[in-house]
């Protein structure tokens, strides 16, 4: 592989379900990145890639796509069980890798691939594309400032009606990682123990619906909403703190402000309906983007500086930790420590 900054980076995307294809439209439309090769084992989707994209060539397999010719940068939206042995294969040849969450099966398989990244000096990142939400962005800032002073609870709702797609883990790796991870990043917190309730009702392998408690190590409570039973789509995140909350819509990239009361409410009717005061409501103003678009960039910026990523390998063993312990807390009806958590005292 030669120098990241000597030619535009050089991309295979591999995976051509919904998620693939977004990253490969996404990347033919950034500059400084070109996607030259798309992997997947369907012929059709292969050839259905080629098409859209002249300058792609399909094959059939990682191994394949390496030994055609030289690439840079790696992207892993293929099917969880086999995410790892293709960013360890990508990570082998000396491609930085951008895997799509929740980054592995097990917590086991994630510790060895982040294990693998540093061994082989590459960036490793993993894709909680709500990260990149400018609402969420936006929300951060905000606590950041103080807006609503100490944060006592993040609350989020994760709904939808249920899925038709290949590979389903269940709600708690599936849906909740997004959640989880941005409960992390706004509150630059770590999740302490979790409790759960959790429900198969439709699903024949694993959980479609989630009530779930996390414990934050500096006193906050996160609660999480996350089912498929749904039947209309709601994605959003309050922040309740000693002077306000805070609200993001997931779906509209809108944030809220709503402050304490600092009017009383004389009119007892209203009152009794409202509540004894209120305060301002504030929708901010904010630049709306496409969060993928802005994840690509942020990875690359962090391919191409030799820094960080934003949303790094251990980010993603974070948050798939504490779905798995959501998940026996599930099973167990009793808290569980997240495995990542291992040795913090």
């Amino acid at each position: 592989m030669t120098s990241p900054g000597s030619h535009p980076l050089r991309a295979v995307v591999a995976g051509l379900g919904v998620m693939g294809m977004h990253h490969l439209r996404v990347l033919s439309e950034l500059d400084g990145v070109a996607p030259v090769a798309v992997v997947d084992p369907d012929a059709t989707r292969r050839a259905a890639a080629e098409r859209r994209y002249p300058s792609v060539r399909g094959y059939a397999s990682i191994d394949d796509a390496l030994a055609a010719g030289p690439l840079d940068v790696a992207c892993c939206a293929v099917p969880v069980r086999h995410l790892v042995p293709t960013a360890q294969a990508a990570l082998a040849a000396g491609l930085h890798v951008l895997v799509e969450k929740p980054t592995a099966p097990t917590e086991e398989d994630a510790r060895a691939l982040i294990a693998d990244a540093h061994r082989h000096g590459r960036v490793l990142g993993v894709g909680h594309v709500e990260r990149f939400n400018p609402a969420v962005v936006a929300l951060k800032r905000k606590l950041e400032e103080g807006v609503i002073g100490r944060v006592h609870q993040m609350h989020a709702r994760r709904l939808s009606p249920f899925p038709n797609r290949d590979s389903m883990l269940g709600v708690s790796l599936d849906l909740a990682t997004h959640d989880i991870d941005v409960m992390r990043y706004i509150s630059s917190d770590e999740v302490d123990r979790v409790y759960a309730e959790t429900s198969q009702l439709y699903h024949e392998a694993a959980e479609d619906l989630l009530c779930a408690t996390l414990r934050f190590d500096g006193g906050a409570t996160g609660l999480l909403e996350t089912n498929w039973v749904t039947p209309t789509k709601v994605r959003e995140i309050t922040v309740t703190g000693e002077r306000g909350m805070l609200r993001v819509d997931y779906l509209t990239q809108d944030l809220y402000l709503y402050e304490y009361p600092t009017r009383e409410n004389e009119w007892e009717a209203l009152a009794g309906m409202r509540g004894s005061g209120e305060g301002n409501m504030i929708r901010f103003a904010l630049e709306r983007r496409e969060p993928l678009r802005v994840e690509w960039e942020a990875f690359l910026a962090a391919v191409r500086d030799g820094t960080p990523p934003p949303v790094s390998g251990h980010d993603g063993f974070a948050a798939l930790s504490t779905a798995r312990a959501i998940q026996q807390a599930g099973q167990s009806h009793g808290p569980v420590v997240p495995s990542y958590r291992d040795g913090r005292r």
